[in-house]
């Protein structure tokens, strides 16, 4: 099984379109697919049409029930994890709890079956984030095509390496994702250019496309939204990437190659 974080240090870069995208266009290939919300802002559920959540990530970080107790078949194949508002709460009291940058290790253990877990992750340093990058072997990384944006990957790929200090352990970044390219912009050109010397591997472009903008307000993927629209065909491309990849060797757990 593979564990992915998508994982980003500002806001608006794609993440949550990455995550259900990717899910989706992975379930479709015939993959069983988990997406866990880590995020307070509970997007998830909102863009996979999802409108009545029970139970949530933050009932189970409260003991108050399993991570399989909270499950939500949301698609052929893809399954969901929701989470809410409670979230933020829960995260305080988890400050309390020993060993707390493993408690997902602890709770989400006997979620198998899967062929891969996709998190969700919020746009911030939290305990949530340190949690998700300790539980995860693999970690993505949408970059919008704005210089503010990877000036946080920057920073991101820095912190990975201190968490990866710290913790004796850490997430690979196997994987950065250009998101919003516009051509007939320069910038996106010199943003991609830039990225494409960080280190990491470099996926080709997901074009701006405002289908994608458009999908989570009907509840739907892109590929049930607009099959043919460059959104879809990106996302298409990007999860024939990711499904060819090679594994990860090993015990080498490193937070980057480069």
């Amino acid at each position: 099984m593979r564990k992915i974080a998508i994982v980003g240090f500002k806001g608006g870069i794609g993440k949550t379109t990455t995550c259900v995208n990717l899910g989706a266009a992975l379930a479709l290939r015939g993959h069983k697919v988990l997406l866990i919300d880590t995020d307070t802002q509970a997007n998830l559920a909102v863009a996979l049409g999802i409108k009545k959540v029970d139970k949530t990530l933050s009932d189970v970080l409260a003991r108050r029930i399993t991570a399989e107790e909270c499950i939500i078949p949301a698609r052929k194949n893809l399954d969901l994890i929701p989470s809410d508002i409670n979230l933020f709460k829960a995260q305080q009291r988890m400050v309390l709890e020993m060993a707390r940058e493993e408690i997902f290790d602890e709770l989400l253990s006997g979620l198998t079956g899967y062929d891969y877990q996709i998190l969700d992750c919020a746009p911030s340093v939290t305990l949530l984030t340190i949690n998700a990058l300790s539980y995860v072997d693999e970690v993505f990384i949408p970059v919008s095509m704005e210089m503010l944006a990877l000036t946080s990957v920057q920073q991101f790929i820095d912190y990975l390496k201190e968490i990866h200090t710290s913790l004796g352990k850490g997430a690979e970044i196997r994987l950065i994702i250009p998101t919003m390219y516009d051509p007939r912009r320069k910038i996106s050109a010199k943003v991609l250019k830039l990225l494409q010397k960080l280190g990491p591997r470099v996926a080709d472009p997901i074009w701006v496309d405002t289908k994608l903008s458009e999908a989570p307000g009907k509840g739907k993927t892109i590929f049930e939204y607009a099959a043919r629209s460059r959104g879809a065909v990106g996302y298409a491309k990007l999860t024939e990437l990711v499904a060819t990849m090679p594994p990860l060797a090993k015990n080498s757990k490193h937070p980057v190659k480069i």
